[in-house]
């Protein structure tokens, strides 16, 4: 029986993912992702590439502004998931929400992980100089990106690699990763290992002072 799940993310990087569940037949009861942003002073409003692949597939989408409510709390609760995927959903999941699902949170986390937790991983690995990166799928914690992990995917990067270019690799590997992490999970295979917390690097936000050519 294939699980029922809530996915939850908003840039085009989430759009594959959510796109592979689809195709491989499982449930998705509901979609999450980020408020609609206003731009050109706010004459118009942009809604997110998981909104818009939504509507265009008639799928169930909610955007709160916040999740920590009772209302929000309260509709997942009632949706009685299997799993919820993150994929990039750009806000922290409130401690109570994360309880909702018979079998947690996992997340689509696009470092090797517990190298490069945080929000700007394959930013980090290219100004870091690494000679590898990857995709981790693991389970949310409370705590940042520290969950222990399902399975790991490498890509090997070089001098010449840039963000775009590893993004859009990283959008093909996480979802084969996904699926095959999820079939695992519903045929009882699934082995989630801790991570080394002591081997943990942070991938902080790019500040706007650090995109600037001196």
């Amino acid at each position: 029986m294939s699980l029922k799940i809530v996915f939850m993310g908003t840039p085009e990087f989430s759009v594959p993912a959510l796109e592979a569940l689809i195709n491989n037949n499982f449930e998705i009861l509901s979609i999450y992702t980020q408020y609609p942003k206003k731009s050109n002073r706010g004459q118009k409003i942009n809604v997110s590439p998981v909104q818009k692949f939504s509507e265009k597939n008639n799928l169930p989408v909610r955007n709160p502004e916040n999740l920590n409510n009772d209302e929000e709390y309260n509709f997942v609760k009632s949706l009685s998931a299997d799993i919820a995927v993150v994929v990039a959903y750009g806000k922290l999941i409130p401690k109570n929400i994360l309880k909702t699902t018979k079998l947690g949170f996992i997340n689509i986390h696009a470092s090797l992980l517990p190298k490069w937790r945080g929000a700007a991983p394959i930013q980090r690995a290219i100004m870091n100089g690494d000679k590898k990166t990857g995709v981790s799928i693991m389970k949310i914690e409370e705590k940042l990106d520290s969950g222990p992990v399902l399975a790991s995917k490498e890509l090997a990067l070089d001098q010449n690699s840039t963000f775009d270019e590893i993004q859009k690799k990283l959008s093909v590997i996480g979802p084969d990763l996904l699926i095959e992490s999820l079939k695992n999970i519903e045929e009882g295979k699934a082995k989630f290992i801790d991570q080394v917390h002591s081997d943990t690097t942070y991938a902080k936000k790019i500040d706007k002072n650090e995109t600037k050519i001196n």
